[in-house]
C-alpha cells in the first residue's frame, strides 16, 4: 500500500494558541494573520477555528487570499497588507480593507471609502510611509478615513534588541495623531506580543504563534502543536557495515543497521538541509535521518528502536514534527525558522483536523 504524508490538524490547539496570545494581549484585541494559506496549515481549517475562538479580524497579504477567507468568514474584518490592485470592484463586493503603504494608493479617494489602514514604516524600511513624509502624505485627507494605523516590528524575535524600542517609540510619535482621533494603532506581530504591554497598542495581529511556531526557534516559547506531520515507512532493511545510503552515499552504515525507508521529501517541504541533522518519532523513540533528503523519500536509522524490541513494519506512521519532535527544533535542524518551514508544506499532503 501507497500512502501520501499527512498532516493531522489539531483544532485544539490553535484554539488554545489564539487563547494564550489573547490573553498575553490584554486589553488589546487579538487579530490573527491567515497569510500563505494560514501560514500553511490551511486557511479553510484555521479561520473557522480561529472564529469560534473569539478572533475577528484577519490580516492576508493578497487580494485573492482576502476574497477565499471572505467566503469562510462572512463577518470578519479582513486587512490586506499589499494594498490597492488596479481594479476596485472586488474590494467594494467582498468588504475588504487595503493596507495603503504607498502615496499612489491615496490618489483616488474611492480607496479611502473601504476603512483602509496607513502603514508607517518605523524601521523596517520595507512597506509603508516613513513618518516624515506622513503630513505631506496626508495633506488633504480626513484622518478619520482610517480605520487603523499600523506599524511592523524587525527584530521581535530578538526581546533583547534595541530596535524593538526605537520603532515603538517612532510608532508612538508618529501615530499620535491617529490616536488622538481615535482610530485604533497596531505594532505587535507574535514576538511583540510576547515584548509586553507597552508594544500591545490597541490590536495585536499574532501569526507564527498561532500555528505552533516561536519567533526564534533556538529559544521556543512553548505553543501547542497545531500540525502533526507524518509520513509512511515504505521499506525495512536491514543493511551490512559499510553501506552507503542515499544520493551520493553521504551516510554509510557502521555496523549492521536497520534502515526504514519513509514516504516524504523535500517535493512535501522537508528540506533537504534536514538530510543527516534531524531526526523523527516512533512509539516515542527518535530516530536519526540518516543520508540526503530525496524528492519523495528520506531514511532513517531505526536500529536502536529495533534494539529495543520494536519491530518497525510497513504499515508504520512517523512523526516528521509534532508533539515530540516540534516545528521549532525541525527548523534549527534545518537552519531555518519555523515560518519556512510551515510555508513550504507540500500541497500534495493529506490534510485532516482533528478536534
Amino acid at each position: 500500500m501507497h500512502r501520501r504524508p499527512r498532516l493531522l490538524l489539531s483544532k485544539q490547539a490553535l484554539a488554545e494558541n489564539y487563547r494564550f496570545l489573547s490573553d498575553r494581549s490584554g486589553s488589546a484585541e487579538c487579530a490573527a494573520s491567515v497569510k500563505a494559506n494560514a501560514y500553511g496549515v490551511g486557511i479553510a481549517f484555521a479561520a473557522p477555528v480561529l472564529w469560534d475562538a473569539g478572533c475577528r479580524t484577519y490580516f492576508v497579504a493578497y487580494l485573492e487570499e482576502a476574497v477565499a477567507l471572505r467566503a469562510l468568514l462572512p463577518e470578519a474584518r479582513i486587512y490586506v497588507f499589499h494594498g490597492p490592485t488596479d481594479n476596485l470592484e472586488p474590494w467594494q463586493t467582498h468588504r475588504l480593507c487595503p493596507v495603503i503603504n504607498e502615496k499612489t494608493a491615496l490618489d483616488s479617494s474611492e480607496w479611502l471609502t473601504l476603512d483602509p489602514a496607513l502603514h508607517i514604516d518605523t524601521g523596517m524600511s520595507r512597506l509603508g510611509f516613513p513618518p516624515n513624509q506622513l503630513d505631506e502624505v496626508l495633506a488633504g485627507i480626513p484622518i478619520d478615513s482610517f480605520s487603523l494605523c499600523m506599524s511592523h516590528l524587525a527584530c521581535a524575535d530578538e526581546p533583547s534588541h534595541p530596535s524593538n524600542e526605537e520603532q515603538r517609540a517612532r510608532f508612538t510619535a508618529a501615530a499620535a495623531p491617529f490616536k488622538e482621533a481615535g482610530i485604533a494603532l497596531s505594532l505587535a506581530n507574535t514576538g511583540g506580543v510576547l515584548l509586553g504591554e507597552a508594544f500591545h497598542f490597541d490590536l495585536t495581529r499574532p501569526g507564527i504563534g498561532l500555528y505552533g511556531g516561536s519567533p526564534d526557534p533556538s529559544a521556543p516559547v512553548g505553543f501547542q502543536s497545531v500540525c502533526q506531520w507524518q509520513g509512511w515507512v515504505t521499506q525495512v532493511a536491514h543493511l551490512p557495515p559499510d553501506t552507503p545510503v542515499g544520493y551520493g552515499g553521504s551516510y554509510v552504515t557502521s555496523r549492521e543497521q536497520v534502515i526504514l525507508t519513509v514516504s516524504v521529501g523535500y517535493a512535501d517541504g522537508y528540506l533537504r538541509a534536514l538530510g543527516n541533522r534531524a531526526a523523527v518519532a516512533i512509539d516515542g523513540i527518535e530516530c536519526p535521518v540518516v543520508g540526503r533528503v530525496s524528492m519523495d523519500l528520506i531514511t532513517i536509522d531505526a536500529t536502536e528502536l529495533w534494539a529495543r524490541g520494536h519491530r518497525v513494519k510497513t504499515d508504520t506512521w512517523v512523526e516528521l514534527m509534532g508533539a515530540q519532535i516540534s516545528v521549532d527544533r525541525l527548523a534549527v535542524a534545518g537552519d531555518t525558522i519555523g515560518y519556512e518551514l510551515l510555508t513550504r508544506l507540500g500541497a500534495r499532503l493529506e490534510r485532516q483536523a482533528i478536534a
